[in-house]
């Protein structure tokens, strides 16, 4: 059915409507001035009874005559309209010069409500808190192959893992130093660094036994180029970023200068490095492999960037260690937002992109695993309680 024949027939019957209610208002006695037919009929009752029902009544008729004459009208300028477009776009072209632009104002009330948040994300849960009684996490990796998590735990000088769909955890090495952070590789081998040491590891998850890689001295973030057979190691102390060669042990200075206190490293597979400063600032730094140039990304004001994760898409996320927060960074223009907040002393930053779970553990021995869709969504995850 076309327009054309909708509005027609809408029309048809509005018309129809309006002559019988012309109909009925002119053969109705009464209708119009008061009659001698309605005064008899109301000699014998109480008048003004009658005169409010029967006025009353008329008075409806006289209403409903030109309604039924304005929906006429109105289907036969939809009509109109239906069959010239653009009568419209020039009612909407002469609105728009007379009052401009229309405005957006969102406020606080139209955002997205933290409870709502699930529900738009067809998910059941944004964060889970997986397993507690972990240590002072200082390190945190994932592997998604083996749906476990790797907590380095500096307090215990240990190595904790956690089944992440079951909390279930176990220590899967000990005597490991002053434990900075963890890296995995898809052949059963953890790589932590000893700050204190001053040592990279290769630890074997299957029976716990490590060796040392090479001597770094302040070795604290550390990141793994498995197609190079390199690991990337950040010096805490010089501000230095540091090339392993695996197994061997050779070592190559990448970058220099950085400052005092650069943690996480997370490497982008194209030839950059990104790097977080705890101290001085809390700054995000990209760092060019091949010549060792380097640019701040972002600073966040008053945070401290301990660790980096990239999601492959131009976004990095870092945690807050101070503030408990979780940043989402986008790495071209270096916009930040948080997404997450009421995550303890934070230390650990892992990411899963395959299976699309973020994971951090903090200081107080708790390991959480956040929906990373969710903290994608306009306001983020929001505080996370246990």
């Amino acid at each position: 059915m076309s327009f054309k024949n909708i509005f027609d027939n809408s029309g048809n019957e509005a018309g129809s409507a309006d002559k019988s209610a012309q109909k009925l208002n002119k053969d109705t006695p009464g209708a119009g001035d008061v009659s001698e037919a309605v005064r008899k009929l109301e000699s014998g009752r109480d008048p003004w009874l009658v005169r409010q029902t029967a006025h009353g009544a008329f008075d409806v008729m006289g209403f409903l005559g030109p309604l039924f004459q304005n929906a006429q009208d109105a289907a036969a300028a939809q009509r109109q309209v239906s069959e010239d477009p653009g009568s419209t776009s020039k009612m909407a072209s002469s609105s728009t010069k007379a009052f401009g632009p229309p405005k957006v104002s969102i406020s606080d009330e139209d955002m997205p409500k933290l409870e709502d948040l699930s529900k738009l994300i067809a998910n059941k849960r944004s964060y889970a808190l997986i397993a507690t009684g972990l240590g002072t996490s200082e390190g945190l990796a994932v592997d998604p192959s083996r749906n476990t998590a790797y907590v380095a735990d500096r307090g215990g000088q240990k190595l904790s893992a956690v089944k992440v769909d079951t909390g279930a955890q176990r220590v899967a090495a000990s005597a490991l130093g002053d434990l900075g952070d963890v890296e995995v590789d898809r052949q059963a081998t953890a790589y932590t660094t000893d700050w204190a040491g001053g040592r990279l590891l290769a630890v074997n998850l299957s029976d716990g036994t490590s060796r040392k890689i090479a001597d770094v001295p302040g070795a604290f973030g550390v990141a793994l180029d498995t197609a190079a057979s390199k690991a990337y190691v950040a010096n805490w102390t010089d501000g230095q970023l540091i090339a392993v060669d695996l197994p061997g042990g050779r070592k190559t200075t990448i970058a220099t200068g950085l400052g005092q206190g650069i943690a996480g490293v997370a490497l982008d597979g194209r030839g950059k490095a990104y790097v977080g400063q705890k101290d001085n600032g809390g700054k995000l730094y990209e760092i060019n492999l091949a010549d060792g140039t380097n640019r701040v990304v972002a600073t966040l004001a008053g945070a401290s960037t301990i660790r980096v994760a990239l999601d492959g898409a131009g976004r990095a996320y870092t945690i807050d260690r101070v503030n408990g927060r979780l940043y989402e960074i986008t790495l071209a223009d270096g916009a930040q937002r948080v997404v997450a907040s009421g995550l303890g002393t934070c230390a650990g930053l892992a990411l899963d992109t395959v299976g699309g779970w973020i994971y951090v553990s903090n200081g107080q021995g708790q390991l959480w695993q956040i929906d990373q869709r969710a903290a994608q969504a306009l306001g983020g995850v929001g505080k996370v309680v246990p």
